[in-house]
């Protein structure tokens, strides 16, 4: 039976909907922070906690035996696309080796101008966020300042005055 198995079909085909999920997941690999509607991203969030869950165990498993390769062609078939996958096991499946689940997060956005949409960010919990660097003015050597002073005889306020 198929009780609470509920899954929403984002008004799409079966087909069309499994194109999604992985353009969606490997946009989220690739950038770490994506912003989607909400119901797409809660759907994506899902499916990219199976991959990373995928990669995890292929990572933990010890390599004579093949598991690795195997884990790899797995999530190449969640996926179909092989920079993602080679980010998700260099980069991301290290960072979420010490969580059991939970993965990712989704932060609700407002509504799309458009056409109203709940818009949401779904973004990797581990994600390392890119500080821009501030650079300080560099201090350059400046020439002592002296000061010109006024001569007596110089001077057109002085003239006049006289």
């Amino acid at each position: 039976m198929r009780h609470q198995r509920h899954k929403s079909r984002l008004n799409r085909t079966t087909e069309h909907r499994a194109a999604l999920m992985r353009n969606l997941a490997a946009a989220l690999i690739e950038h770490e922070m994506i912003r989607t509607t909400e119901v797409k991203a809660k759907q994506l969030r899902q499916f990219v906690e199976r991959v990373i869950t995928i990669a995890k165990v292929g990572l933990i498993a010890d390599d004579n035996s093949g598991v690795t390769l195997a884990k790899r062609r797995l999530a190449f078939s969640h996926l179909n696309n092989k920079e993602a996958v080679k980010k998700l096991f260099s980069e991301i499946a290290p960072r979420a080796a010490s969580r059991t689940g939970g993965y990712t997060r989704v932060v609700k956005d407002g509504r799309r101008y458009g056409d109203g949409a709940p818009m949401a960010y779904i973004e990797l919990v581990d994600r390392i966020v890119a500080i821009p660097e501030v650079d300080a003015p560099e201090e350059k050597p400046t020439k002592a300042k002296t000061r010109k002073t006024k001569s007596a005889g110089s001077g057109s306020a002085e003239a006049s005055a006289e």
